[in-house]
């Protein structure tokens, strides 16, 4: 709508500045074309390169309305609504500042005068008020309203397919608004349409963890958020959280340490799993099922809850069996932690 709408401004004004410049000489003298014929040829040659600059420039002004609708659907309305507070200021200040520009000479000079103080203190204070807007607009518009006062947070795929999300977001741990990109969307969809059964199961639980938590009120939305020019999903999600002052929640070790060393906040399901985990001394007792033999003959091996890999000596003949047990020591490895213990 927007090519078309400058192609027909720009030819029409093209027409016009041809048939204006065909009327400022004597043509027919110079070329020994009839004045009617230089008329036509000139307003031919106008509209043609006014349709050609409106598609040039309807398709740029396109790109930044769809950015900028981006950028607007990103803030919160308290925040929209301080920055056209900013903006209005700014409107008022160039007015009292830009009348004395009215006595430029020639008249043009102080037009374009006005229309440049106009729009630096309207875009400046309307920037600057958007910018301060975490300091300022949650303090007047989001009083008593811890829901809304908490940053927004982007959900990630890998968070989203994780079997723990949907028991962590309905056990009140994460707090705030919870934002699902479109790209992320298209992703879980993606996946769920994989011929690979693994990625299919996991795109599809992803999609039914979103249609449940969608049942909950005011928890997760899915916000129409794309960067055209950022190649991969991660690297959208980082920029989606730095330019809306935001926090990523994933399960992605890498995604993790790439957005903070961005300077981007992260919630990681698998720190907070880590943070939660039980923690077991020497002495401690515990009820363990032995799944399978060990590597010595008389070991036996179980598991905790979290995965966490239990050895019981004299364990091997228990196999099958739920068995209270004593932990004799813990061993912290690069690949996890370890747990000894011997029957009770």
């Amino acid at each position: 709508m927007i090519v078309q709408l400058m192609r027909f401004v720009l030819l029409t004004a093209g027409a016009f500045g041809g048939y204006s410049v065909a009327r400022l000489a004597d043509w027919p003298s110079q070329t020994g074309f009839s004045q009617e014929s230089v008329i036509i040829l000139f307003i031919i040659l106008g509209s043609s390169m006014g349709y050609l600059l409106g598609g040039i420039l309807g398709r740029e002004m396109t790109v930044q309305f769809r950015r900028i609708e981006q950028q607007v659907s990103e803030y919160r309305p308290a925040e929209l609504l301080f920055g056209a507070v900013g903006l209005i200021i700014g409107l008022v200040i160039a007015f009292f500042i830009s009348d004395p520009l009215g006595l430029l000479k020639p008249a043009w000079l102080a037009f374009l005068a006005k229309v440049g103080v106009y729009g630096l203190f309207a875009y400046g204070t309307a920037r600057l008020f958007l910018l301060r807007r975490h300091e300022v607009a949650d303090e007047l518009f989001t009083q008593g309203s811890p829901s809304t006062h908490e940053r927004p947070k982007f959900l990630d795929t890998s968070a989203v397919i994780d079997g723990r999300f949907e028991a962590i977001v309905k056990s009140g741990f994460l707090e705030g608004p919870l934002r699902v990109p479109r790209f992320v969307l298209v992703e879980l969809q993606t996946l769920a349409d994989s011929a690979d059964d693994l990625k299919r199961a996991r795109g599809r639980r992803g999609l039914d963890t979103l249609t449940a938590l969608s049942a909950l009120e005011d928890v997760v939305t899915v916000i129409d958020a794309d960067y055209p020019d950022v190649p991969t999903v991660d690297a959208k999600m980082i920029r989606l959280a730095q330019s809306s002052g935001g926090a990523i929640v994933t399960a992605d070790h890498n995604l993790t340490q790439v957005a903070r060393v961005e300077g981007v906040d992260v919630l990681n399901l698998n720190e907070l799993a880590e943070a939660v985990r039980p923690v077991y001394l020497p002495g401690d007792k515990l009820v363990l099922g032995v799944a399978k033999p060990g590597k010595e003959p008389d070991q036996g091996v179980g598991y905790l809850s979290d995965g966490t890999m239990v050895v019981v000596s004299d364990g091997r003949g228990s196999i099958g069996k739920e068995i209270e047990v004593e932990v004799t020591s813990v061993l912290q490895t690069s690949a996890g932690r370890m747990i000894f213990a011997k029957a009770v």
